[in-house]
């Protein structure tokens, strides 16, 4: 059975990620006009943006798929709070990434019940994609880390099995 104090890191990461992430939409909103960019890195720029909708602005300027969309992220969120404290995930790189995949909901579910939007910011020059912010990131990682230990894990018991 996992630790208690390994829940509570896991949720304390979260909630640092979660500052992180609000911090820089703090930084980006007062520091920029809406719409202006500015280079950051080569490939890499902060272009302040406003998304009313779901991810790559899907259902945007709908208020009714805004509210649906915040109502499901929060009961989503609030679900792997608990799955967390009830000590349900037992592995710790399961652990780790839904801190991650919480840290960013959580992030993005603020600025939607705050504003009314999400603050997007950073946005590739190289290729044609949505703009997209630190939570959003977390989200990103956190699936990806999770997928990869998913596979980790089967190819590792079926090696044992065999």
């Amino acid at each position: 059975m996992q630790k208690i104090r390994t829940r509570v890191l896991a949720l304390a990461a979260a909630a640092g990620l979660i500052a992180i992430d609000q911090f820089l939409k703090q930084l980006v909103s007062a520091r920029m006009e809406l719409h202006q960019t500015q280079a950051l890195f080569p490939g890499l720029q902060l272009r302040y943006t406003i998304n009313t909708g779901i991810s790559f602005s899907l259902l945007g300027d709908s208020q009714w798929a805004m509210w649906v969309v915040t109502a499901l992220s929060a009961a989503v969120m609030l679900t792997g709070v608990i799955i967390i404290l009830m000590g349900k995930l037992r592995q710790t790189p399961v652990l780790c990434a839904a801190a991650f995949i919480i840290a960013g909901g959580v992030g993005n579910l603020i600025d939607r019940i705050a504003h009314g939007f999400v603050v997007d910011y950073l946005e590739f020059t190289f290729v044609q994609f949505a703009v997209f912010n630190f939570a959003d990131i977390c989200v990103t990682c956190g699936v990806i880390f999770l997928a990869g230990w998913m596979i980790w894990d089967e190819v590792r018991q079926k090696r044992k099995a065999s």
